[in-house]
């Protein structure tokens, strides 16, 4: 402690911390050439900030200097201190030791609060801090999930992590991050071991927490519960309108909305035993007790959690999983290893060709001696540019064609997932079907489906495991309404230059909207996993740090 005291008072900053990027982090490094410019004056107040106006999120300054390093929670039946003790409710500011000066600090506002969103925000705090930079995170999440979001704010230990711990560190150079946090909290875990997704999203919210903590005073952090319903561009910022009429002034907004619910399913609106959203907080499968046998539409990853679920709940029930192909999931099987260049990805005229790129994956899988899961992981770093590379027609036919096989071969499961998915299998509580659900109604045990080829199931509750849809938030059909972004020709998500801003249909690239995550997958296709998502949040944060604290000019500035 007494050093760390020395520490600041040599340097007027906080000692280095663990959370903190090395002297060789490539961010802090591309950055370093920031500091040598002048910072804008800490006590101006620009003039979306003026007195009276209504926002919210911006601690006053007098309310900062009260709140030292404090942060507030409200207790659910937690123990105290417990990061599960933040209820949907609850508010935690992480506030300054010291007033930000006589101004107010420019906002940096996430819609959304759960891993997308966290993640960037560690970056962005660890990049900034050494530059001195002031400003203010807000994260705003609808359902008071924050840093766990959809994925990792399950309460259900069955459900574990699709990758092992040593490829999810929250830190890109620390890749033992995560391992050594789970081994300080007593978790059993190595570098492939797969953790629950519950502990998961304690490990990012305490980092978050951790980092936030020591970007004091320059950086301060909020997080929100609130749902935005719009947003609107000013000349030198962002307003975003929330839910019961409140306004929030930014001067960037980072659309990080992770995985929307799926499309709904063939059949009346409001059909009594249909679960639309598995993971909504009060509609979905958490709570549900089911009587009768479950028809699970969709046989990936979101069916596997639901299976395992619903079966431990009701110990007599049977989960019926239907899908086109009715696929599972492939199992990852140890050693987890990615030898590098398995793929021969080299083409003199230009980007390869669908056809031809997938005949090197299945050669390369054919003369590869050992797993062929090896070849698929070697394409992982490269399947951006691959799919960019691709023309929109032949984006379209592996959509079609191929892409339901990738998918399973790529996004695997957990091998102790998979044991417990063989077991009910084997004992007849998991049965897969090959197919289409055409229609569903009222029927006499709940819900009937009526399949494409004219079969019938009776089920007491039906649910969608479909999958998200990256363009289907409102928040995101919003901005596509209001002409702040463009659809992407697919119809996955928006469209978004290089290093993530959002682009108008003009072709304008915005300096003030930017997204991350699923709704990134239609130019990016892997966009939904961490290390992608986590590569996407370091580029995030230095396109802040430059051309939104700093005020430098970014290109490009129009895009086709």
């Amino acid at each position: 402690m007494v050093n760390g005291i020395l520490w600041r008072l040599r340097t007027g900053a906080p000692r280095p911390h663990p959370a903190f990027p090395s002297d060789r982090d490539p961010l802090r490094l591309r950055l370093a050439g920031a500091a040598l410019a002048p910072a804008a004056p800490e006590g101006r107040a620009p003039d979306r900030m003026r007195p009276g106006a209504e926002t919210i999120g911006a601690p006053s300054c007098a309310a900062a200097s009260r709140q030292v390093g404090s942060y507030r929670t409200r207790l659910g039946g937690a123990p105290a201190g417990s990061f599960h003790s933040l209820i949907p409710t609850a508010r935690v500011g992480f506030m300054a030791d010291q007033a930000p000066g006589p101004g107010c600090r420019p906002i940096i506002a996430f819609v959304g609060g759960g891993a997308s969103a966290t993640l960037t925000a560690i970056a962005l705090l660890r990049a900034t801090t050494w530059l001195r930079l002031p400003y203010h995170v807000v994260l705003l999440d609808e359902h008071g999930r924050h840093a766990r979001g959809v994925a990792y704010s399950t309460g259900d230990d069955r459900h574990l992590l699709n990758s092992p711990a040593k490829g999810m560190a929250a830190l890109p150079d620390q890749p033992g991050h995560l391992v050594e946090w789970a081994v300080r909290r007593g978790l059993r875990c190595g570098p492939e071991t797969f953790l629950p997704r519950r502990a998961y999203g304690d490990y990012l919210a305490e980092t978050l927490a951790e980092t936030a903590r020591w970007a004091v005073p320059h950086a301060t952090v909020e997080q929100r519960t609130a749902r935005v319903v719009r947003a609107r561009g000013t000349g030198d910022g962002v307003v975003l309108h929330l839910a019961g009429g409140e306004r929030l002034t930014a001067a960037a907004a980072v659309v990080a909305t992770g995985n929307a619910p799926p499309d709904p399913l063939p059949g009346p609106a409001g059909l009594p035993g249909v679960v639309a959203d598995p993971w909504h907080p009060v509609s979905g499968v958490a709570r549900l007790r089911p009587r009768a046998d479950v028809l699970a539409v969709g046989t990936g990853l979101t069916m596997a959690d639901v299976a395992l679920t619903l079966t431990a709940a009701a110990p007599d029930v049977v989960v019926h999983a239907v899908s086109r192909h009715g696929m599972l999931a492939h199992r990852h099987r140890p050693p987890l290893v990615t030898p590098p260049g398995l793929v021969d990805l080299a083409h003199a005229d230009g980007p390869l060709p669908l056809r031809e790129l997938t005949r090197r994956v299945r050669a390369a899988i054919a003369d590869y001696p050992g797993d062929w899961r090896h070849v698929v992981d070697s394409l992982r770093p490269h399947v951006p540019e691959l799919w960019q590379g691709l023309s929109a027609a032949e984006q379209r036919l592996f959509l079609a064609r191929l892409a339901r096989y990738w998918e399973s071969a790529r996004h695997r499961m957990a091998p102790e997932v998979a044991d417990r998915l063989a077991a009910l299998r084997a004992a007849g509580r998991l049965r897969l079907h090959t197919g289409r659900v055409s229609e569903l109604r009222a029927g006499p045990s709940g819900v009937r489906a009526v399949l494409g080829d004219g079969g019938r199931l009776d089920v007491g509750t039906v649910v969608n495991c479909t999958g998200a849809n990256p363009g289907a938030a409102p928040f995101v059909r919003a901005l596509l309404d209001d002409g702040l972004a463009r659809p992407n020709h697919l119809g996955l998500g928006v469209d978004t230059c290089p290093r993530g801003a959002l682009v108008t249909p003009s072709g304008r690239v915005s300096r003030r909207l930017l997204a991350l995550g699923p709704v990134r997958r239609g130019q990016l296709y892997e966009t939904t996993a961490i290390p992608e998502i986590r590569a996407q949040a370091e580029q995030l944060a230095q396109r802040i740090a430059d051309s939104v604290l700093r005020g430098r000019a970014i290109e490009p500035t129009v895009v086709p």
